[in-house]
């Protein structure tokens, strides 16, 4: 599986999102923060996906957020996610 980026222009919002393909698949989107940050917004994350490295264990020792996907399908039902089994 190849993860690659696309630059774009946000369809509702004036402002430039970069979005996250997996196999030529969205399945994620990078928006700019109000103030000085980002927001990483995928259903193919999970709180078990997602780590802090304080950047002790590389060269050079530089924090970094690592994520992981699934990209299994899923609904939304209920304000939450449900993760669905493959076919």
């Amino acid at each position: 599986m190849a993860i690659d980026f696309r630059i774009r222009k946000h369809s509702i919002r004036a402002t430039t999102i970069v979005e996250i393909l997996l196999d030529g698949v969205t399945i994620g989107v990078i928006y700019p923060k109000e103030e000085q940050g980002i927001k990483l917004v995928s259903a193919h994350m999970s709180d078990q996906s997602v780590v802090f490295d304080d950047g002790s264990s590389h060269w050079p020792p530089i924090p970094a957020v690592l994520v992981d996907f699934d990209p299994s399908p899923y609904i939304i039902e209920d304000d939450s996610i449900t993760k669905l089994k493959p076919e």
